[in-house]
Order: C-alpha cells, then structure tokens, then sequence
C-alpha cells in the first residue's frame, strides 16, 4: 500500500501566515513494497470553488520544493492542496492539506506603529491595551502582530499562543518580523487585548559593553486583528492613538542582566499612546520556527553551599528560566541567581557570566504567587536563592526554552558516555540556537557568529530539522554583509567590528552549501548567490596581486582556542582572571593557512554552486581561480617532499580534508599526522577550526581505529573529559576545568559552546557510516564501522524524504545490521567484508560470520611499557627473553615511561631492537587473552 505523509508548504505542516508568492510543496511516501518510487504527481491548489493551479500529471519522481506556478495568491487568504500520487507499481494514494496567506506585503498593515506615553528610559515594560465589542458569532479572528522589543499578547486574560521572545531577532534596520495567530477561539462579546513590550534584542543591553539602544530607545508595537463572522461581515481593531499604555507587574527585564515581576503593586498609572515614525516596509513574515518552552524539569536537589548559600541543582545545563510558586508575606523580596556551575568548594561559580547580572527578582503579594519571567533566559543548571528562608524544591521548576526545532536525529551505542557525549551535543544546540545561532547561553554575549554556526552546522542538521532557522539567519547574513568590510562577525551585526575574518566571513558560502547538500533545495542557492559570490570576490580582493592572504592584507582569528599555541618561556603567568592574548588563542597553526584553506573552499563551493545554477561564466571563471590560488597554496605551505610550513595537526587535518597536497604525498603528511599525534599520545591538540575535520581524516586514511582511541581518551584534552567531570553540555575550552574541578579563571570560559561539539559529524557519517551522494539524501550510502569499545550502535534520521534507520553490531563471531531506506530514494549499502551493493526503499536484514572484535581491551600499544611489566607473567617473560634488556636503568627510568607506539616510532632500533617491540606486542595479546571483568557492557537502548 502506498501513503502520503508529511505534506509540507515551505517547510511548514498546514502553516498560517506565509508572504511567499511561489511557496513550495514537499512530501513523504512510505509503501509496503520494496523499491518504491514515486511514477508522477499532480498539485490541485484551490481556494473555495475556485482552482488557481492544478500542476497536472507529472511524470517525476520529484517530492521536495515542488514551486507553486498558479495565479497570483490572495492575501489573508486559506488555499487547500490536493496532492495525488501514482508509484512504480502502479498503486496510487492522495493526501490533502491547506496553507494561508499572511499580509503579503507590508501595505496589507494598516495599523501604525504605536510607542508608550512615558519617558525613553522606562525601565518598567510597557503595556499597550485597548477594549472593543464584538456582538456576532466569529468564524475566524487573525492577529497581524510585530514589536520594536519583544512582545507578549493577551485578549481577555489568555495567551494568544504559548510563543516567546516574538517578533525574534533580525537585522531591524531592514527586516522585521511579524506574527499571523490564529485567535478566533478567544473572541468574546466583550473584549480587551492587551500586549507588554520588553526591550529585548532592539532596546536593551546586549554585547561587551554594556551597550544597550542598539536599534533605538523607544519600544512599539504594531498590530491588527482582523475579525470574520459567520454572516461574512468583518471588524478589524489596529493600532493607533485610541490605544492606551500602562506598565504592571514586570517592573525590569534585560536579557543579559535578568527579570523583576511585583505583584504587590497597587494599580498602575495609565498614558495615551502616540504613533511613532518607524517605516512598515521593513515587515516580512515570520519565517522560521518560534522559541517556546519546550520541556520542564523539576528541581533534583537542595543544596547549602559552603559560603551557606541554598542551592537548588536542576541536574542538566540548559538555557530558560524557573518557574517558581511562592507563598510568601506581601513585599517579600526574593532573589534567584543563575549559574552553569558550582566550583570546587561548592559555591556558585559565576566567574563565566562575566558582567550578566542573571538575577531574576520576584517581589510577593502575600498570595499563592507563580513567578514565571517572559522577557529573559538563562543558560544554567543552578540556582542560588535568596529571601526565601523555607525551600520547597518541589516549587521550583526549570523551563528549557530555545527555538522549537524538530528533532530528526537519534543516535545510540553500546557505550554510556559515548551516549553521554551525542545528548551534551543536543543540548548545547538546543540551548544555542535561540532564534539565531548564539555561542552560548549564559554570558554577556549570546550573539550570531558566523564562523561558530558554520563549524557546528554540519552536525547540527543531523539532530535538528535546521532549514527555516538558519535560512533566516543567513538573509541577515547576507543584510549585513557590506562591499566595503565583507560579512561580519557575527549577525545581526550589534558589535560593528568591522573586522572581517577568515573562516567567519566564509559562512557567506559553506553554511548555503550545507544547507543544500542537506536538505536539497535549490532555492537557499538561488537566493544567496549573490552573497556568496560577493564574499568571494570580497576575499579575492584582499588577496590582490600575490593571490593568497598573508599578514601583509587581512588578520586572522586561526584556528581558535587550539591548546597548541605557543607560550615560551618568557610568558608572564596572570594573577585572577586569565585572558589569553589574541595569538594564545589563535593555536599554534599558521592562520594565513587556515585562512587559505577556507578561501579556496569558498572558491570550490561557489564554482560548484555556478555549474549547478547553469552560470556556465561564473564557474569558468571560478574553476580558473580555484587552479590558480591552490597552485599559489601549493608553493607557499606545502614543500615537494610533502612537509608542511605549519606542522600541526591542524594544518595536516585541513590540507588532507580538502585534497590541497599533490596526491602523491598526502600519505606522507598523513604518517606525520599520526606521527604527531603518537607523541600527543593520542590527544587532539586542535581549536574550532582543525577538530571540525581531524576524526573524519583519520578514518579516511586508513586511521579509524585512531579515531575510536581519540573519541575513548578520558583524561584532558578529551570530549569524555569533561564527560566524566559530570557535563551535560559542550564546554568552550577542553581545558575549562581542572581534574580536581576547579575550574580555570578564563572569563571566556563557557560550559555550554557548540564548537568543540563537531565529533558528532564524525559520529554519524564515520561511525555510523550514513553519508549522503545526493543532495537531500535522494541517494546516500551507508558503511558502518565500529571501533573498539563501540561494538554495536542504532541511528536514526528522518532525512526530506523519510526515516533512514541503521542498527549494526558485531557481538559473539557476527556482523548484524538491520537498515531502512525510505521510499523514493536509493541506498548503497557498503558492510564490513561484503561489496558495496545498491538498495531501493524496504527493510534489509544482514547477518553473517566475522572473526572481527570491537570489544575494548584492556592493554594496547598505547599502554606503557611499566604497565605491560606490572602483570608478574610479563614481566618474567621479558626477563627471560631479553634480560640484558630487562635489567638495564634505561628500561627503568625512560623507556619504561613510554607508550609501545611511542617506543616503535620515537625510539631508534639501536636501542630497543625490533625484537624487544615485537615482544612488547606479544605481551599485550598475552595479557588481553586472559579473562577479564574490568569492563561493563550496556544494551544500546540504555540512554
């Protein structure tokens, strides 16, 4: 049987308010036949009687972004599809849906702007409210709503939706948001809309500086209600000077700083309104998903910190706000302070707040009171409270707020805090991606930067349906991006560096490319191509006539927060609070290289894009460029014996990426890499920038297993580091905390930071081996492969086209998988010991004999030597086999200390012979053949 699923117009399901004049039509098929494709199509989009399109019978395999090509569509107006669908085996299935148009443009508001009749620097929020009639029987009320600040709206008591921080946070100068809500079920006879405008991203403070009026000093609001009754009459209430404004209970709110609700107020001074001069041009529909609050959690514990502080541990990282129910005498003061951490004496650890004040004040009214702040958000796990001398933790509750993305991502293995590791990777990105892409939730910072977003994006679209949230993003991206300085640091642009830098200003042409190669809809490329192409020629510029970038014409982040930048011995260690210099922070990779690198990326993507649009000059010409500067590249960091001007893993990780080297000497810096890691002993030394793409290049060069030994290190620089510090987010730094938990004293130091969060790109297309050919997974492969300690994993990821699911193990001498691939694309299922072989949609099942084992042993080449000779067995065969050897103080005080991998490739065979390591590797087979109980395997559905 065939069916139809998931009927979407521009992304949405049924969605109420889209301006789009050509929206597109999406869609899932699911069968009960194996290899199913759909044979052709047909779109009936009809408004009442009337139909404005009817696309007629395609024969196409198309199911995603097909584009409305009917009569123009009507404002306000509801528009039902009819979608039929005929398959390969010739079974046929309809599905039925609807859309409704917002205002289409921003002459369909005939309401005005309104702004408060108190002074510019009101601290408390302002209240616009205004009481209307309406006597007959309602068939449908829509609100047409936007804000200078943020706003929340009530008609007759009751939320109009449960949506937060609306309109959402753009580049105001030239693109506003607004909100269609449905609001029909809340009309009365009697009515009074009420709206609070806080100063949020537009009026309060936001940045280094404490700088607030960043787009101006007044909050407004614009709205209009338009109401249809049943005899098709209509009334339509809009904003203008017969509004009224107050201010209640929210007496201060700031983003960064926190909120204060009385409610032992007496009745609150009311002021006329005034029309404020703010153009409506700037009006465009929302358009991506709303930040709500999306999950409670109940308070896990009461603590009393050393200092007597009363403590309340949510047991999870996380960005929002407490809901708390109070009953307390009228005039009671309580406090909440927010915080990520405690320290290593338990006390709340605020050191990485820096100037955000993260305080929520609630003043009682002497009632049963639920305190619960609109207008400001958190990122925490803690609460310190203060005023409240009984606690109830059952009165408390943290509200996890973010944007309302779909999950499409879940990942599970047979290792806990490898489980562990994927969920801190999801709750960062929940936390962060709050109506733009933020570096973090809890400090005096929380912007768009577009080199962060960018790095992360890759295994962001795996957890999370991304398309709206980051297209949107990126039209401020391209709003900001100017001829004169490029694309800033981060967007909306508050920080006015003008600095453009590398990596960050190519997020103009990798974070469209991703979203294509993700979703598969051409239309993120035809839209931002032209800013895609301007970054290019941008950086083209600063390259002038040498072709390259160097110190002589652009500046460079490099490759940021790398522990592998160097100190020296001359380094004057800070008292208090550690800032590294810009260079500290930089790493130790030549950041001209890393800025060549994503140059010639830009250039790689834009001619691939070009070819792809069919602008047969531009990719000519971009082709030509691409030749030309990777031959500069060539000469200039990369000698012909394959040795690199900057000998990091970095610099080898990028240049192997993105094939830059002569193919004849990329095996030779990929032995370097290993070389280099053996004497790291297998840590990643890498920033943002090299820890993105170092795990994928290890499993491409035939170092997979390395990768596996890399994910399992515990100690520091380690992700189950900070695992086994009890995370449950990503940090910012490897080196964050201490081992003791302490923690360093970096102000930059946030425990919730998505950028050292890209092994989950490695995670699903290494491990889990699900990478797509092409574009929307219209066709993917699948090639698992297990590393020692993860023996069996289960994924999942509902791609545009359906649920792709992978479970795989190799347990007791078999290989087990069971794979779906949905209708309507082609799978190339590649297993180990098995050739690759092609798959139509249906569930496969795979099972057969292997004499390969991931379980984790116990000793390895990465073990010391003094640790293969404490084992009493092994250590009398290397006395029996080699005592001259054995017995000598060199064994004992040097090479006993090292690894058997760094003895191998450190250590020259005059002093310890190819007999002694191959002795060594006896040992450690020996050892691992015994039976052992040090390790506690889990179900894969365990976490």
């Amino acid at each position: 049987m065939l069916k139809i699923y998931d009927l979407r117009t521009d992304y949405q399901t049924n969605p109420i308010g889209i301006d789009s004049p050509t929206p597109s039509f999406s869609y899932k098929l699911s069968s009960t036949h194996n290899n199913t494709t759909q044979a052709d199509y047909q779109i009936i989009i009809s408004h009442g009687d009337d139909i404005v399109w009817d696309s007629g019978k395609c024969a196409s395999d198309q199911s995603l972004y097909i584009t409305y090509e009917g009569t123009a569509l009507s404002p306000k107006t509801r528009y039902d599809i009819r979608l039929l669908i005929t398959d390969n085996h010739g079974e046929k299935a309809e599905h039925s849906s609807f859309f409704e148009t917002g205002l289409m443009n921003c002459g369909g508001f005939k309401a005005s702007f309104i702004t408060h009749g108190f002074k510019a620097d009101l601290e408390p929020c302002a209240v616009f409210f205004k009481e209307f009639h309406s006597d007959k029987k309602v068939s449908k009320a829509r609100l047409y709503i936007s804000s200078l600040g943020i706003y929340k709206a009530l008609i007759n008591g009751k939320r109009i939706n449960e949506n937060r921080f609306a309109p959402g946070w753009t580049s105001y100068q030239k693109r506003l948001q607004y909100q269609t809500i449905d609001v029909t079920g809340l009309i009365e006879s009697q009515n009074k809309i009420e709206i609070t405008v806080a100063n949020g991203w537009f009026k309060g403070i936001l940045g280094f500086y404490g700088q607030g009026c960043h787009y101006g000093n007044r909050t407004a609001l614009i709205a209009q209600l338009e109401i249809t009754y049943v005899d098709g009459t209509f009334d339509t209430v809009i904003t203008d000077e017969s509004w009224m404004s107050s201010t209640a209970e929210i007496r201060y709110s700031d983003i960064y700083n926190g909120e204060t609700i009385d409610y032992s107020l007496p009745k609150q001074e009311v002021k006329s309104v005034s029309i404020l001069d703010q153009p409506k041009d700037i009006l465009i529909a929302q358009s991506c998903e709303p930040v709500k609050i999306t999950e409670r959690i109940p308070a896990k514990a009461l603590l009393t910190s050393p200092k007597g502080e009363k403590i309340i541990d949510f047991g999870q990282n996380l960005s929002g706000v407490v809901e708390a129910k109070i009953k307390a005498d009228r005039g009671t003061t309580i406090k909440l302070y927010h915080a990520e951490a405690l320290d290593e004496n338990g006390n709340l650890f605020t050191t990485n707040l820096r100037t955000a004040k993260a305080c929520d004040t609630f003043i009682c009214s002497g009632g049963d009171d639920t305190f619960l702040p609109e207008f400001t958000y958190h990122g925490f796990r803690y609460i310190r409270i203060e005023g409240l001398d009984e606690i109830n933790i059952d009165n408390f509750t943290a509200c996890v707020m973010h944007t309302d993305l779909e999950k499409t991502g879940a990942f599970s293995c047979s290792d806990d805090k490898i489980n562990r590791l994927f969920q801190n990777i999801d709750w960062t990105l929940r936390a962060n991606f709050f109506d733009i892409p933020t570096d973090c939730p809890q400090r005096d910072e929380r912007l768009g930067y577009t080199g962060d977003t960018e790095i992360f994006l890759p295994t962001a679209v795996f957890h999370r349906n991304t398309a709206l949230f980051i297209r949107k993003w990126l039209r401020d991206v391209a709003t900001e991006q100017t001829d004169e300085f490029g694309v800033p640091l981060s967007a909306p642009d508050i920080l006015k560096t003008h600095a453009c830098m590398s990596i960050w200003h190519e997020a103009a042409t990798i974070v469209p490319w991703i979203l294509w190669e993700t979703y598969g809809d051409i239309s993120v490329l035809t839209e931002q191509y032209e800013s895609m192409k301007k970054s290019v020629e941008y950086t083209k510029k600063l390259a002038g006539e040498e072709g390259l970038l160097s110190t002589d014409n652009s500046s460079q982040f490099g490759d940021w927060v790398a522990l592998d930048a160097p100190k020296g011995p001359f380094r004057k260690v800070p008292e208090g609070i550690l800032n590294p210099s810009s260079d500290e922070r930089a790493g130790g990779t030549d950041s001209h290289l890393t800025a060549n690198v994503y140059y010639l990326y830009s250039i790689d993507i834009i001619r691939k894009t070009a070819e792809i649009l069919g602008k047969t000059k531009d990719y000519t010409e971009y082709n030509d460029l691409y030749g030309d500067v990777l031959e500069k590249f060539r000469k200039e960091f990369i000698t012909p014996s394959g040795r690199i001007a900057s000998g990091t893993q970095t610099a080898a990780a990028l240049i192997l990426y993105f094939d830059l080297a002569p193919i004849e000497v990329r095996e030779k810096i990929a032995a370097r890499l290993y070389y280099d890691l053996v004497k790291t002993k297998k840590h990643l030394y890498t920033g943002f920038v090299g820890t993105e793409y170092i795990m994928h290049v290890l499993s491409r060069f035939n170092m997979h297993e390395l990768a596996g030994t890399i994910l399992f290190k515990e100690d520091c620089p380690s992700w189950l580091y900070s695992v086994n510090l009890g995370a449950t987010t990503i940090w910012e730094l490897w080196d964050g905390v201490n081992p003791d938990g302490s923690f360093n004293l970096f102000e930059m130091n946030s425990l919730n930071q998505f950028g050292f969060a890209t092994v989950g790109d490695w995670l699903y297309k290494d491990l889990c081996g699900l990478n797509s050919i092409e574009a929307g997974f219209k066709k993917f492969r699948i090639s698992p492969r297990l590393v020692p300690g993860i023996a069996s994993f289960e994924l999942s990821y509902e791609s545009p086209y359906g649920k792709i699911r992978i479970s795989f193990s190799c347990e007791n001498g078999k290989y087990i998988a069971d794979i779906e691939v949905p209708a309507n694309t082609t799978a190339l299922i590649s297993l180990p010991d098995r050739a690759e072989e092609e798959y139509g949609s249906g569930a496969y099942h795979f099972e057969y004999a292997t004499d390969a084992s991931f379980e984790k042993k116990k000793y390895s080449e990465d073990s010391t030597l003094n640790e293969l000779l404490s084992n009493p067995e092994a250590g009398e065969l290397f006395e029996k086999e080699m005592p001259y050897l054995a017995g000598s103080g060199f064994i004992k005080t040097f090479a006993g200390n090292l690894s058997v991998i760094e003895i191998d490739l450190t250590l020259p065979r005059s002093m310890i012979p190819q007999k002694a390591l191959d002795l060594f590797r006896r040992m450690i087979d020996m050892l691992n053949s015994k039976p052992s109980s040090h390790e506690n395997r889990i179900n894969a559905n365990s976490i």
